[in-house]
């Protein structure tokens, strides 16, 4: 160890945060784990596996600083603490320690004395890093650029919170080139989780240019990625490239990794979400359903320009509409957009060209890329080269490297390559020896800088894509270019951020200290307040349908929620009454589809006394509601249409203290 001296000879010691990681083989099935905490005789450290106590183990353990060092030591398994993460919590003791192995742990309990060389700058040591670098007709400041990530930040219609905007400036403000804002969805077909941003309509223009205008006035290239979730979409009937014939059980199987993870609520909730998106496939998508969806990408472009952003993003990963296109497993449509490989890219290479048709040849769209899906009979890196040709003969400004999907991101092998530092890189690499004009950014935990600099030196990639690492610490880059290191929080890989997304609950990061948390809980809450009793207004319109499945995603479970209904009919009233309390409770079905429970929806229908607005407003004083939903527009065979805009108008006049939704 080196020891370091001030100028006036007093011993200056500085300490390192390590990141430690522990790779291990147990019943011939290996393991990754990320260290949390260190003794001589000795550890704790999390891991998805099932270990019991007495087992032995074979470990690989390593300190990253910036060298690696590593040895490898016997050790038994002494305590088993399962969490409500996705992990274990497992300690162990050493059998034989090797002096080498005691001197690793020690400097990782007592922190290394380096030399402190302030004159060393991150730019001197990582140099690449922090070249600028040229993508399409763009300059980024530097090659760090923020991945995309879903934290559940937007407003309740999807709009731009204030909060999204704060989270994204703090991020700009820490030195990243730039943020691609994840995941906007270009049609309301296509929403899959509650809080997600929309850009399907102009009325989100101005938020979005707020968001805009905060990212590039804070220093970094604001990058919008857009998005259709196909058959994951929460809507009744999902657009899908082709029907959904999975045997159930089998699919469910896929779900076992995050079993231990939930508690039985959640994963009930979890699996009857995973059932209802099988089971909702049943048709192919049409061609006409394709032509519009493919119009919606060029409008939510157009829309992303005009909104101030410098740049669009294609999800084309995690098995969403385009990454199911793709793959032989879940494209299985006989026309000329199935089967072989050039007809299953047809369609996202088609909205390549719609984007481009609708937002203009000189503004730069990049791409969200699948590399393999990680799953039997899926796409695999082979055809994903080929696809990433054509992407480049398109003239696509970036291919941003991913794998896996959501039916492969819980089984354990995909979970345990997950858990590895930078395991994305070697599939970005091969990317790379094909696209020879097109940037591609590497992701999949990027932890430390050294390794971000080795990815870019050995060119395995151009760029580096960094998500859960910023979300931790949002001022890593201007922490590692002024040489402050040891200042940073590193990502643990703990999950709750996973265990978040999977609860459709706002992200949250294990890593924040209690002001922060505290600080953008207290802002959600403030916005969920107004959905604690909600009033959502029915006629007997498809329409109405919609607007009750929509709702559903703006409320979020937990809330009660009332479906009203005012009969504005003189005559056969009773056979009205059977057939509008039919109509509510399909819709409370949809709202049950949606995680709400049962015990929280009511049914409520009342005949007409002073008129419909009048009677909607009545019952929303009488029972002190929050917020009340209804639609606009739809086509009623009532005499006074609910949704028409002069109800909507009226009730928007004249409700006091309470929000009013309408539904276009």
């Amino acid at each position: 160890m080196k020891s370091a001296y001030d100028g006036g000879g007093k011993r200056k010691r500085v300490r390192k945060e390590f990141y430690g990681q522990i790779e291990g083989v147990v019943r011939g099935s290996s393991f990754y784990a990320t260290i949390q905490n260190l003794g001589l005789g000795g550890m704790c450290f999390e891991v998805h596996y099932p270990f019991r106590s007495g087992l032995d183990l074979s470990l690989m353990f390593k300190v990253f600083d910036s060298q690696q060092e590593s040895t490898e030591v016997k050790a038994e398994v002494v305590w088993v603490q399962p969490l409500q993460m996705l992990f274990y919590r497992v300690g162990v003791i050493f059998t034989d320690l090797s002096p080498e192995a005691k001197r690793i742990i020690e400097a990782y309990i007592s922190g290394l004395e380096i030399e402190a060389d302030e004159k060393v700058t991150g730019a001197e040591r990582y140099p690449l890093l922090f070249t600028p670098y040229r993508v399409s007709n763009l300059t980024f400041k530097n090659r760090l650029t923020m991945a995309p990530m879903f934290w559940g930040y937007a407003n309740e219609d999807g709009s731009v919170s204030q909060t999204l905007i704060d989270c994204y400036r703090e991020i700009a403000l820490g030195g990243v080139a730039m943020i691609v804002v994840a995941n906007a969805v270009v049609d309301r077909s296509s929403i899959m989780a509650s809080r997600v941003l929309r850009v399907d309509k102009d009325r989100f223009i101005p938020g979005l240019a707020k968001l805009a205008k905060v990212i590039k006035t804070s220093g970094a290239v604001a990058c919008l990625q857009i998005n259709h979730a196909g058959r994951w979409a929460k809507v009744n009937k999902p657009l899908s490239p082709s029907p959904v014939t999975m045997q159930v059980p089998h699919e469910l199987s896929k779900l076992d990794g995050i079993g231990m993870a939930l508690s039985d609520s959640y994963h009930r909730r979890l699996v009857n979400s995973f059932v209802f998106a099988l089971l909702r496939c049943r048709h192919s998508m049409t061609l006409e359903q394709m032509r519009y969806v493919q119009t919606c990408y060029g409008e939510a472009a157009l829309r992303a320009r005009k909104a101030g952003f410098d740049m669009v993003e294609l999800h084309g990963a995690t098995g969403y509409l385009l990454a199911q296109f793709l793959s032989p497993r879940l494209n299985t449509r006989s026309d000329g957009y199935g089967g072989s490989l050039e007809n299953r890219m047809r369609f996202p290479l088609e909205v390549v060209e719609t984007v481009r048709e609708f937002a203009g040849k000189d503004f730069p769209m990049g791409y969200r890329f699948l590399a393999d899906e990680w799953l039997a009979g899926g796409l695999h890196i082979r055809e994903a080269k080929i696809f990433a040709k054509n992407l480049e003969e398109l003239g696509i400004a970036y291919i941003s490297v991913t794998a896996g999907s959501h039916e492969s991101f819980f089984l354990p092998h995909v979970m345990n390559q997950a858990r590895k530092e930078a395991y994305v890189a070697g599939l970005a690499a091969e990317m790379r020896e094909v696209v020879s004009s097109t940037p591609v950014i590497a992701t999949g935990r990027i932890v430390r800088p050294a390794l971000a600099e080795e990815i870019l030196r050995d060119n395995k990639a151009d760029l580096i894509g960094l998500a859960r690492v910023l979300f931790a610490d949002p001022l890593w880059p201007n922490k590692v270019f002024e040489g402050r290191e040891k200042d940073i929080h590193f990502c643990r890989c703990c999950n709750e951020c996973v265990l978040c997304v999977i609860k459709d609950e706002p992200v949250m990061c294990s890593r924040w200290n209690k002001f922060k948390r505290a600080n953008i809980d207290i802002q959600l809450k403030q916005k969920r307040r107004k959905w604690e009793k909600v009033l959502i207004a029915m006629d007997d319109s498809e329409g109405s349908l919609e607007a009750v499945e929509y709702a559903g995603h703006m409320i979020g479970r937990e809330q009660r929620v009332t479906l009203f209904s005012v009969l504005d009919i003189e005559h056969g009233i009773e056979a009205a009454e059977k057939k509008r309390e039919k109509l509510l409770a399909q819709a409370k079905g949809h709202l049950k589809r949606t995680g709400m429970n049962e015990s929280d929806i009511q049914i409520k229908i009342a005949r007409k006394k002073k008129g419909v607005a009048e009677d909607i407003l009545e019952e929303v004083n009488k029972g002190e509601y929050g917020s009340i939903i209804l639609g606009k527009g739809s086509a009623s065979r009532t005499r006074q249409l609910l949704f028409s805009s002069s109800i909507s108008n009226y009730i928007v006049q004249h409700a006091r203290a309470c929000g009013v939704w309408v539904i276009d």
